[in-house]
């Protein structure tokens, strides 16, 4: 990885068509390429390889006419962020149109099937989650339906929530709760510039940020700021002081994706209070 420190590096960066920067030492950034497949029907590549323990994320591109067919390994939970284009979802007995913007976790399947029409190009991101000892005793413990039905949604039907380090302005979205794959949790970030999301720690959990459509806002860690756009992911590291901002004129629109250290450590979703109890 090379770092960004300064706005000479990141020219000289650019101007070397790299794909990977990172800002600082820790926390890299990587721009998902939305012309993976270059006339092939189906192109994958890997996202910050290495970066979070028992973590893998792919971006993929799926141009139709294809079908895709994925097993689930028995250790393994699956995640599926569809950002752009449409296509179908098949889990079990169960069918699901897929929208930009949608999430699918299927954790009683043995195997998925996504289908993509004529014409059709399907961007997504796949994040495999290797399950531990642990995780399958604390799978026991969660509600039956979690873990037994397919989680289908697109992000604008998640319930909102609000937390005291987001401004009246900000929108933010549960678009996968937690206690149905463990230790994990993502939600979405909305809001008008300008605006900002105001300097935080957490020292359990690691956490991607994902850009979505029109996000352009600045990531700022550890005394470090560095500009964060559309369908870029970014590590932050766990226990780094950060934040986000954004300008007028300018949207932030982004996921983030929190991988917990412990279940124990998934008390600080308490910090969301839902728009429905408020």
């Amino acid at each position: 990885m090379q770092s960004c420190k300064s706005i000479t590096q990141k020219l000289v960066y650019l101007m070397l068509s790299l794909a990977v920067l990172s800002f600082g030492s820790e926390i890299p950034i990587q721009t998902l390429d939305m012309n993976l497949n270059r006339g092939a029907n189906f192109a994958i590549e890997s996202i910050l390889p290495g970066e979070i323990s028992e973590v893998e994320v792919d971006h993929i591109t799926l141009k139709g006419p294809f079908t895709y067919d994925e097993e689930i390994s028995e250790i393994q939970d699956l995640i599926y962020l569809f950002l752009t284009g449409e296509g179908t979802f098949y889990s079990r007995d169960t069918k699901k149109q897929i929208e930009k913007e949608s999430i699918a976790v299927a954790t009683s399947a043995t195997s998925v099937r996504i289908k993509v029409p004529r014409w059709e190009t399907l961007h997504f991101i796949r994040i495999k989650k290797l399950l531990s000892e642990k995780d399958f005793q604390d799978i026991a413990s969660f509600p039956p339906e979690n873990r037994g039905e397919l989680y289908f949604k697109t992000f604008l039907e998640c319930e909102a929530y609000t937390e005291k380090i987001k401004s009246p302005n900000t929108v933010s979205r549960t678009i996968l709760p937690k206690d149905h794959i463990p230790r994990v949790a993502m939600g979405t970030v909305q809001a008008p510039g300008p605006d900002a999301v105001g300097a935080h720690e957490h020292g359990m959990l690691e956490q991607l940020f994902l850009g979505l459509s029109n996000n352009q806002i600045t990531v700022h860690a550890d005394g470090i700021n560095c500009d964060f756009g559309e369908y870029d992911i970014l590590h932050i590291p766990r226990g780094s002081s950060h934040g986000v901002s954004v300008e007028d004129n300018n949207q932030m629109y982004y996921v983030w994706m929190d991988f917990f250290m412990t279940k124990e450590g998934q008390v600080w979703l308490k910090t969301h209070k839902s728009m429905d109890d408020k």
